[in-house]
């Protein structure tokens, strides 16, 4: 039997989710999914909209058998470190034959192609980065315009593969499998109906960002209900009526702007990948906003994108500085099998990774303990941004902490 990985974050789970599940069973042979899925916190740098427990029943009623979270430490994070985190837990459960991910090309050729350039970085090609770097271009434009220039005249490879980003995860996707040395098989499906910055519904396959902007702007709104399976609707009927959800970076504002008004420029720089005097920027902006969008308007510019910022705001939210990130996302590093649900194929493979995981399962948080240090802090972040998240709840009974202690993984 063979067992597909997919990296998700079903923010929230939506048609083109199941649609993706469903092609990867037919087209790969897949008798099992396993998908590592982000946690509170997800990698556009907000919060997720609503709880991971939440999340993953939408998707083990939708097709998945079973759901490990990805922690927190990768999860809010730029796309190689997201990928990086992702797929070495999926690598170290010593069962997955290949992964399964979506991109706007359909075939990964060109992306494996694009991946190894990456690894080996040319002189050349990195020069091309540099240059377009100087010219005050964002990375991800600069790798792009990088592209474009180095495989000019070469029709299966153009300039705009690293403008989508669902083709950036998918090239990091499998840089992390030949880093990693790993023998799983990397699949992609097209992406069909929409584009992943859409903000609009208008069919039944729309995009995460065009369902959040509907759930924000109309609520439960008929046309959100097309777009959506009937088990994700009804899931997030419930949060919404028990004033669950959905959960907006917003609710966050004072906190942030607390921490950066007590903090130094000099402080803030701990956080930051590079500086180049941003410190005093994020010090400046945090001074006078009023709330978190205010915020990032005021500190984003066109090298630093807002998904930038956001991430950098959720780091100092949490207090995961950037020396702990560059530990973190070292080859060899070290992480667990946190696992938030499964149905009975799901409880099968379970008993399968016990015997052929490198990492350990963690089934009940309660009675994880661990000697390794790096993996002790790794389950502390974890931990800390449900902690945080729950704050944004409106009742009181849901702001306690330690919600991962009392939470045993969701069976369906």
């Amino acid at each position: 039997m063979k067992t597909i990985g997919i990296v998700s974050e079903y923010n929230p789970f939506h048609n083109g989710h199941q649609y993706h599940i469903q092609a990867a069973r037919q087209e790969f042979d897949a008798e099992n999914i396993v998908c590592v899925m982000s946690g509170s916190f997800v990698q556009r740098g907000e919060p997720a909209i609503f709880d991971k427990w939440s999340r993953t029943k939408m998707a083990l009623q939708n097709g998945a058998d079973l759901i490990i979270e990805l922690p927190f430490v990768y999860s809010c994070q730029p796309a190689e470190i997201f990928a990086f985190g992702a797929i070495n837990i999926l690598n170290n459960l010593g069962i997955i034959d290949g992964i399964c991910f979506g991109s706007e090309l359909g075939s990964s050729d060109a992306l494996t192609q694009i991946a190894a350039l990456l690894i080996k970085e040319p002189e050349e090609f990195s020069q091309l980065v540099k240059h377009h770097l100087k010219s005050g271009n964002t990375y991800p434009r600069s790798v792009s315009l990088a592209l474009g220039d180095y495989y000019r005249g070469n029709e299966a490879i153009h300039a705009d593969i690293w403008e989508n980003p669902n083709n950036i995860l998918g090239i990091e996707y499998i840089k992390s499998i030949m880093q990693l040395k790993s023998a799983m098989i990397p699949y992609t499906i097209k992406r069909f109906a929409n584009q992943y910055n859409d903000v609009e519904i208008t069919q039944s396959i729309a995009s995460a960002t065009a369902v959040r902007h509907e759930l924000k702007s109309f609520g439960m709104s008929e046309r959100l209900q097309t777009a959506l399976p009937t088990a994700s609707f009804d899931i997030m009927n419930v949060n919404i009526a028990a004033d669950k959800g959905p959960i907006l970076l917003e609710a966050f504002s004072d906190m942030l702007l607390y921490r950066l008004r007590t903090m130094t420029a000099e402080q803030i720089s701990e956080y930051i990948s590079i500086s180049e005097g941003l410190e005093y920027r994020i010090k400046k902006a945090a001074d006078k906003a009023s709330c978190m969008n205010e915020l990032i308007e005021a500190i984003k510019t066109k090298r630093y994108t807002r998904a930038f910022i956001q991430r950098l705001l959720c780091h100092i939210l949490i207090d995961l500085k950037w020396e702990q990130t560059k530990a973190f996302k070292q080859l060899g590093t070290p992480s667990y099998c946190r696992v938030l649900g499964f149905n009975d194929n799901g409880k099968q493979l379970l008993r399968k990774i016990a015997d052929t995981s490198q990492f350990p399962m963690i089934n009940k948080v309660a009675s994880f303990q661990t000697e390794d240090s790096i993996l002790n802090d790794i389950f502390e972040y974890d931990i800390r941004s449900t902690d945080i998240y729950n704050l944004a709840y409106t009742n009181r009974s849901d702001k306690k902490a330690k919600e991962d202690y009392m939470k045993s993984p969701i069976y369906v």
